[in-house]
């Protein structure tokens, strides 16, 4: 009898289960898919919120929209942006509520931008608050920051790509071809926002003209759309200090940030030899370099904090303009693999420069590195870091290894470029 009761309690638990399905399940036709969220400072110090949403009757159909005009015009748009003002972040998205007709679902938020007055007169510290906690954004959900009004750039007009989100993703993904901006993740930044020894740091995000737009391009007749007047542009970095932004680097100083802090992964490096003509330039490839390629060493002398970089990178011959080099010549090799080191430590001293002289902001983690050194230290000093960062001396070591010269040995020869 014990047993036919155990047996009828668990066919009614699972049949419970099976009746009451997911408490939480909602249907994704009945969800409004948002991919890039957008801040920036409204009147009466407000906080204006605008969201981009896909539209799936666009996407899913034919006609212009499914031929990668997006924005362009001539089809239904595949996106829509709604936006809110209000006291905080939370209570503006609930306004929203009010014209969507869809529930707003952030799980598939790629982007958030947060526009350039907002970081720079009440910096992210509050704003961030709402985007830690909620649960549907996720931490690799990419945190940038908008010079101009972000309306401006979720309204872009798209050629390749569905949505402005998604032309900013592809942008970003391609950010190994130069290093010459800094992205960061939601949970990176808070995690530098939160820590003691570094500042938080991220790209900009901004229009400029578009060099490829022309007003014959307007009266082609052809059927695809013209391009854009302006186009997307990530470069350089926003840096912080106590939750606002208080400057920013430009390409080389960003390249710079990225040297010390281990994310460089690509780009060129172009230096320039004398020679019979004039300086000729070559332009080498960066290697995947990462965090093992860079060494931070404080050290202490005569009671003062100083910090030594070392950096090891191997790079390849990309391009070689200079037709009087002996590439087989071992010298040679090595002259030019003191010029790239050369050029790599002038990018981080510019960046250390600017760092201590103009935005006394720590972005490099030097701090961090002195803590787990000099941890006794570092309790005493923690209290005035910007002062001593900014006087703290920098010496920068950086050691090249030139892996590959290419398929051949030395340029082609003028003569052997003449069609006979």
């Amino acid at each position: 009898m014990d047993r036919l009761r155990l047996v009828s309690v668990a066919l009614l638990l699972v049949l419970v289960s099976i009746l009451s399905g997911c408490w939480d399940h909602r249907e994704v036709e009945d969800l409004g898919i948002v991919l890039l969220t957008a801040l920036d400072l409204a009147p009466g110090n407000k906080i204006r919120v605008e969201v981009q949403t896909l539209v799936p009757g666009a996407v899913v159909g034919g006609g212009a929209a499914s031929m990668g005009m997006g924005g362009g015009g001539g089809g239904r748009k595949r996106y829509l942006n709604l936006v809110a003002e209000d006291r905080t972040v939370f209570e503006a998205i609930r306004r929203m509520s009010l014209e969507a007709s869809r529930e707003l679902f952030f799980a598939h938020n790629q982007v958030i931008l947060i526009s350039e007055k907002l970081a720079r007169e009440k910096g992210v510290t509050e704003i961030i608050d709402f985007f830690a906690r909620n649960r549907q954004f996720r931490r690799d959900t990419w945190f940038l920051v908008v010079r101009g009004d972000p309306r401006d750039i979720m309204e872009i007009p798209t050629h390749l790509e569905t949505t402005p989100a998604q032309v900013i993703m592809g942008i970003i993904n391609r950010r190994d071809l130069s290093s010459y901006f800094a992205p960061t993740k939601l949970g990176e930044f808070i995690e530098m926002l939160e820590s003691t020894g570094i500042e938080p740091y991220t790209a900009i995000l901004q229009l400029k003209p578009n060099p490829a737009f022309t007003r014959i391009s307007l009266l082609s007749g052809v059927d695809t759309p013209p391009p854009s007047l302006y186009r997307l542009w990530l470069a350089g970095a926003a840096v912080f200090r106590q939750g606002k932004m208080v400057g920013q680097l430009s390409e080389r100083e960003t390249r710079g940030l990225l040297w010390v802090r281990g994310e460089v992964r690509g780009g060129p490096i172009t230096i320039a030899l004398p020679a019979s003509q004039g300086k000729q330039e070559l332009t080498m490839e960066i290697l995947r370099f990462g965090r093992g390629g860079v060494k931070l060493e404080p050290y202490l002398a005569g009671g003062r904090l100083g910090m030594k970089v070392r950096v090891s990178v191997r790079v390849n011959l990309a391009e070689s303009q200079n037709l009087q080099l002996d590439l087989n010549n071992p010298r040679v090799i090595s002259r030019l693999e003191k010029e790239v080191a050369g050029v790599i430590k002038g990018e981080i001293m510019a960046c250390v420069t600017r760092l201590q002289e103009e935005y006394r902001t720590d972005a490099l983690g030097f701090g961090q590195a002195v803590h787990r050194k000099y941890p006794r230290v570092w309790r005493q000093v923690k209290g005035e870091w910007e002062d001593v960062f900014a006087t703290m001396p920098v010496a920068v070591e950086v050691k090249t290894v030139i892996r590959r010269i290419g398929l051949i040995n030395n340029p082609t020869p003028p003569h052997m470029l003449e069609v006979g």
